[in-house]
Protein backbone atom coordinates (compact mmCIF):
# COMPACT_ATOMS: atom_id res chain seq x y z
CA UNK A 1 0.00 0.00 0.00
CA UNK A 2 1.55 3.40 -0.81
CA UNK A 3 2.28 5.86 1.93
CA UNK A 4 -0.61 8.63 -0.16
CA UNK A 5 -3.31 5.78 0.12
CA UNK A 6 -2.42 5.20 3.33
CA UNK A 7 -2.71 8.88 4.46
CA UNK A 8 -6.16 8.94 2.61
CA UNK A 9 -7.52 5.89 4.35
CA UNK A 10 -6.93 7.21 8.17
CA UNK A 11 -8.72 10.73 7.11
CA UNK A 12 -11.40 9.13 5.43
CA UNK A 13 -12.05 6.66 8.21
CA UNK A 14 -11.51 9.87 10.47
CA UNK A 15 -14.00 12.00 8.65
CA UNK A 16 -16.66 9.32 8.53
CA UNK A 17 -16.38 8.67 12.08
CA UNK A 18 -16.30 12.08 13.00
CA UNK A 19 -19.58 12.71 11.33
CA UNK A 20 -21.43 9.61 12.92
CA UNK A 21 -20.32 10.75 16.34
CA UNK A 22 -21.57 14.33 14.89
CA UNK A 23 -25.02 12.89 14.60
CA UNK A 24 -25.22 11.32 17.57
CA UNK A 25 -24.00 14.50 18.95
CA UNK A 26 -26.66 16.66 17.61
CA UNK A 27 -29.45 14.49 18.20
CA UNK A 28 -28.12 14.18 22.21
CA UNK A 29 -27.98 17.87 22.42
CA UNK A 30 -31.14 18.45 20.36
CA UNK A 31 -29.39 20.58 17.76
CA UNK A 32 -32.12 22.04 15.41
CA UNK A 33 -32.47 19.81 12.27
CA UNK A 34 -30.97 22.09 10.00
CA UNK A 35 -28.08 22.49 11.85
CA UNK A 36 -25.71 20.55 9.86
CA UNK A 37 -25.36 24.22 7.82
CA UNK A 38 -23.77 25.86 10.68
CA UNK A 39 -19.95 25.86 11.26
CA UNK A 40 -20.23 24.35 14.63
CA UNK A 41 -21.55 21.37 13.23
CA UNK A 42 -18.14 20.98 11.50
CA UNK A 43 -15.91 21.48 13.83
CA UNK A 44 -17.35 18.97 16.04
CA UNK A 45 -16.64 16.51 13.11
CA UNK A 46 -12.98 17.77 12.32
CA UNK A 47 -12.51 18.09 16.56
CA UNK A 48 -14.51 14.85 17.52
CA UNK A 49 -12.13 13.40 19.65
CA UNK A 50 -11.72 16.18 22.08
CA UNK A 51 -15.49 16.79 22.04
CA UNK A 52 -16.26 13.11 23.21
CA UNK A 53 -14.11 13.58 26.46
CA UNK A 54 -17.09 15.75 27.43
CA UNK A 55 -20.00 14.01 25.87
CA UNK A 56 -19.23 10.76 27.28
CA UNK A 57 -19.09 12.86 30.76
CA UNK A 58 -22.68 14.40 30.09
CA UNK A 59 -23.68 10.92 29.07
CA UNK A 60 -22.43 9.43 32.45
CA UNK A 61 -23.93 12.59 34.26
CA UNK A 62 -27.38 12.66 33.01
CA UNK A 63 -27.94 9.50 31.16
CA UNK A 64 -30.20 9.37 27.84
CA UNK A 65 -32.66 12.51 28.41
CA UNK A 66 -29.72 14.80 27.54
CA UNK A 67 -28.03 17.81 29.11
CA UNK A 68 -30.71 20.31 30.21
CA UNK A 69 -29.54 23.57 28.83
Amino acid sequence: MSKEKFISTITMVYFMAGFLFTIVFAIYYRWPPLSFLSPSFYSVIFTWPYQAIGFIRDLLNYGLAGKPI
